[in-house]
């Protein structure tokens, strides 16, 4: 005689977050729902709004006392109007390759996210080795030791051999844009890197042959590329933010004191989509305040290279760590990445 064993049904992870609504009336440990949410929102909204804050103080700050700098138009002049010169016609291949890698992205498939990724450290590699070490090859020199342009150019190359491991060797990075906030302001980042930036430039009476355009400038590189990021999946790998946004943040205020319009944006376009990315990837409510005061942190050091960089570096190195342990634990258990688990569904 056989005796037949019923096991319970097992819930999928669909099922389990459809029994969770917004009629529910209790939540975690018995207290409402609605309690609930609105306690994680003001949290979550402290560590977003204290990186918000410190960005309008530094651009405040920046205006009433600028920094040292030279005349705009010498320094379009001298810079852009000779490397725009040197380089060409490589202006016109690098927004073809950025129109591919936005026409890319609407491919929702892992080739060709790599495809992508090997075009970004392509570009980035270019602008760090050309733009750096070439054309700005003097910036100065960091306590008198370490010359800037040298080191900036490490950092452009680091960003390109980061952009390779985490599109080719930890393929957790993929592109696929939707209808929502973040691909929105993507787009619209993109299309000011591209569009816009020049655009502005010329109104406000530059010739054509001196701006600081897509294919050379580091300051439209890093702008196309957070728009790029906001098309990535959840989740999308924070140690590739770090680098760009220190340049944005050390960038902005010599070109607020300069009067190069364009680019008055750069550290809130940066600063938004760091902020809009950790709230997005959240995985608990002190992270995102933890971020918010790290990112409060690197905009505090706006126009002190040693600390950005030091700082952006370190926290580059710690994000990277702390991917690969997730990805570590999520294989121990026998479970995908995330990005993995969207592709394959």
């Amino acid at each position: 005689m056989s005796t037949k064993i019923e096991r319970a049904p097992v819930e999928t992870p669909a099922e389990r977050a459809a029994q969770r609504t917004d009629l529910d009336t209790q939540g975690e440990r018995g207290r409402p729902q609605g309690a609930i949410k609105v306690r994680r929102f003001s949290i979550e909204t402290i560590g977003l709004a204290a990186a918000v804050v410190a960005t309008i103080v530094m651009y405040v700050l920046f205006i009433v006392h600028p920094v040292e700098h030279e005349p705009l138009n010498v320094f379009l002049t001298t810079v852009f109007g000779h490397g725009n010169a040197a380089i060409w016609p490589m202006q016109l291949v690098w927004y073809a390759s950025a129109v591919a890698m936005i026409g890319l992205a609407f491919w929702p498939s892992r080739r060709a996210s790599q495809l992508i990724c090997l075009l970004a450290a392509a570009y980035f590699a270019w602008v760090g080795i050309v733009f750096f070490r070439v054309i700005d090859s003097d910036m100065g020199v960091l306590d008198g030791v370490i010359n800037l342009a040298w080191l900036w150019a490490a950092i452009f190359i680091l960003e390109a051999i980061l952009f390779l491991v985490a599109g080719i060797v930890r393929r957790d990075l993929v592109f696929a844009p939707r209808w929502n906030l973040s691909s929105v302001l993507g787009a619209v980042f993109m299309f000011y890197a591209l569009v816009a930036y020049p655009i502005i430039g010329l109104l406000s009476g530059h010739p054509l042959h001196t701006l600081p355009v897509f294919g050379l400038s580091p300051c439209a590189t890093v702008i196309f590329f957070f728009g790029l990021l906001l098309w990535a999946r959840s989740p999308a790998p924070k140690y590739l933010l770090l680098l760009p946004l220190a340049w944005a943040l050390e960038a902005t205020p010599s070109n607020i004191a300069m009067g190069h319009v364009a680019d008055f944006g750069m550290a809130l376009v940066g600063v938004i989509t760091v902020g809009l990315l950790i709230w997005r990837d959240r995985t608990s409510i002190w992270q995102t305040v933890a971020g918010g005061v790290l990112l409060a942190a690197m905009i505090a050091f706006s126009g002190h290279d040693d600390l950005m960089i030091g700082t952006a570096f370190v926290l580059t190195v710690v994000t990277l760590a702390q991917a690969i342990r997730s990805h570590a634990q999520g294989l121990h258990a026998g479970r995908l990445p995330q990005s993995e688990r969207r592709l394959s569904s």
